[in-house]
């Protein structure tokens, strides 16, 4: 029916969750929250024993990123169907951790909170730092709007901070954080992963970057050095590039699918003559390919 409400997901239009994940820092957060993760033994384990990462790292990255892209800009059926497979894949990974002789399960509720944070952490950090400043409402909104996310993936919501700074602060006291030798393999695949060469310079920057924002507790634990003077030039070129990308490249199809849905379901509701879908795909485009109409 014409009248339909459209639906927007789980967050829609003007959410942080929509801003925040639209910007091509994400990648440098998706590395941070990587390295953190791995320090999670029992964590770590499942990914060691029931995954080729070490093998094809892309493909994790790849994966998650359809994932989160996935529950963030489709409507929501589609969003809790992804869910709901991810939890699927998650029954059968189940085992010991060979370093705390602790079982473990993808599914486990603390477990999936730690990942979870991790995540929500590692983006929101990489966002204030590459992309732009965000106020402190503006970062605690953003926190507070993944904590559905959270609960729709089986956390334990009472390991999962609503505010920006608490979420920093579980992280920095989370326990039995451990550098095993599967973590140390894990970093060491991120850094050299299997890219075609003319990605790896891009690559490179995005690593150096992710040390450079990563907390004091994980770089101890993994052993990395990172000069005072070196981590100010790796977040400026970052910080550059990253908003050049921004700029020249267009954004995932999922964003620019729910973006253009909202500004054709904001004509109709408003009356206003704006511009349709097709021809807002038509003007992204053009200003891509260096031509005006």
């Amino acid at each position: 029916m014409e009248d339909e409400v459209p639906d927007f997901g789980l967050f829609g239009p003007g959410s942080m969750a929509w801003r925040v994940h639209a910007h091509p820092s994400g990648w440098v957060g998706a590395i941070r929250a990587l390295l953190l993760q791995a320090l999670e033994p029992r964590a770590m384990a499942g990914v060691a024993q029931f995954s080729r990462f070490s093998e094809d790292a892309w493909r994790r990255f790849s994966t998650t990123s359809e994932f989160i892209m996935t529950v963030t800009y489709c409507p929501r059926m589609e969003a809790e169907a992804a869910v709901a497979r991810v939890r699927m894949i998650h029954d059968s990974i189940v085992g010991t951790d060979p370093h705390t002789k602790r079982p473990f399960s993808a599914n486990d509720p603390y477990l999936l909170a730690y990942i979870h944070n991790c995540l929500v952490d590692s983006l929101l950090v990489s966002y204030v730092n590459f992309a732009g400043r965000l106020s402190s409402a503006e970062q605690d909104r953003y926190v507070a709007e993944m904590y559905l996310l959270a609960e729709l993936i089986g956390a334990d919501t009472g390991e999962v901070p609503v505010k920006s700074a608490d979420l920093s602060n579980w992280l920095g006291s989370a326990r039995g954080l451990l550098l095993t030798d599967e973590a140390r393999l894990a970093a060491e695949t991120i850094k050299n992963i299997n890219l075609p060469a003319y990605l790896l310079p891009a690559w490179n920057i995005a690593w150096n970057a992710s040390l450079a924002v990563m907390p004091s507790y994980a770089l101890e634990l993994y052993g990395f050095e990172v000069d005072p003077g070196a981590r100010m030039f790796h977040k400026e070129l970052a910080y550059v590039i990253a908003r050049t990308l921004k700029t020249a490249l267009p954004s995932h199809p999922y964003h620019r699918q729910a973006k253009y849905a909202y500004y054709d379901s904001y004509a109709k509701a408003s009356q206003m003559n704006c511009l349709s879908w097709s021809e807002h795909l038509l003007k992204d485009l053009l200003s891509i390919s260096g031509f005006k109409r």
